[in-house]
């Protein structure tokens, strides 16, 4: 059995399947003992540690990863769980029913400079809005603020999109589609030294879908465990958009690798020129599609 370390950016559907397929045993079945250091630590240190040593895999952001890769870092995406989809709400009180009655007002993010800021700061600048982002470190700390009325709207992943429709009567507007979906992340350096154990997770991950798609009585009270909700109705509603949301071949779409570098450019010049393939690794992908393995999953030919 070998030991693998995963971190998780936020605690969301679209970074729990590692987790997922942990609790139900896919990873060990692959010989693998997956261990979490550290769940929710944002994206920026879920990077960080990735490079660093603290852990060898991790669930984040595309944008973080890319911008590591533009600041000379060894980091590489390996896969990305979901088609492209809106995967980002700025969820409002009931009494804020149009973007521009955002003005002024203040916003519950994770951090100030993180891939979910970014994305709230390009929908303001669309909207033509002005207003106050507060970091807040935590989705949980973000929507008790929202619900005690300190702050007035926030950004949020889908999962709380739905839970605060139901339990806030909050009013969401949704955010770009091309900016905030989540990947898995390595290093080149363990590519290199350890590529059988890449391959693991990268299977692991491929049936963790699979299992999810196909498994709702096991995945629905799993996943309330790991998003902690307390309303089981909510996860459920989760549960349905993800199933066909999730890819049976994750692989990481070139467009919106594209839109993140974009966000990057006044920062990063280079930016501009840097290619997709350049920040990915897709093999392992491959291998698995070209043997037949996942159409097998899914009982094609």
């Amino acid at each position: 059995m070998e030991p693998v370390r995963i971190a998780t950016g936020i605690r969301a559907t679209l970074q729990s399947l590692g987790w997922l397929g942990t609790q139900t045993g896919i990873f060990r079945h692959l010989c693998i003992d997956v261990t979490f250091p550290r769940i929710e630590v944002g994206g920026s240190q879920a990077v960080a540690g990735l490079y660093d040593g603290d852990w060898e895999f991790c669930e984040v952001g595309m944008l973080p990863v890319i911008q590591a890769v533009l600041d000379g870092h060894d980091i590489v995406i390996l896969l990305a769980p979901a088609r492209p989809h809106v995967s980002g709400y700025i969820l409002a009180r009931r009494d804020i029913i149009e973007p521009a009655a955002l003005t002024n007002k203040r916003i519950g993010v994770l951090t100030e400079m993180a891939q979910f800021a970014i994305a709230t700061q390009l929908m303001l600048r669309n909207w033509g809005v002005t207003a106050t982002l507060v970091p807040l470190g935590t989705f949980q700390n973000i929507y008790t603020a929202l619900g005690s009325g300190s702050i007035d709207a926030a950004y949020f992943t889908l999962d709380y999109r739905i839970r605060a429709e139901r339990e806030l009567g909050a009013n969401a507007f949704a955010g770009p589609a091309f900016l905030g979906n989540q990947v898995l992340a390595t290093t080149r350096r363990l590519i290199s030294h350890n590529s059988d154990l890449v391959a693991r997770v990268v299977r692991g991950y491929v049936e963790s879908i699979h299992w999810f798609k196909t498994e709702q009585a096991a995945v629905v009270p799993l996943l309330q465990e790991f998003l902690q909700f307390t309303d089981p109705r909510s996860v459920e509603d989760i549960y349905h958009f993800f199933v066909p949301t999730f890819q049976e071949v994750p692989r990481p779409s070139d467009k919106e690798i594209r839109a993140s570098l974009e966000q990057l450019v006044a920062k990063y010049p280079a930016a501009q020129t840097l290619l997709p393939l350049q920040v990915t690794d897709t093999s392992f992908l491959d291998l698995l599609e070209q043997s037949g393995s996942i159409a097998k999953l899914y009982q094609r030919t």
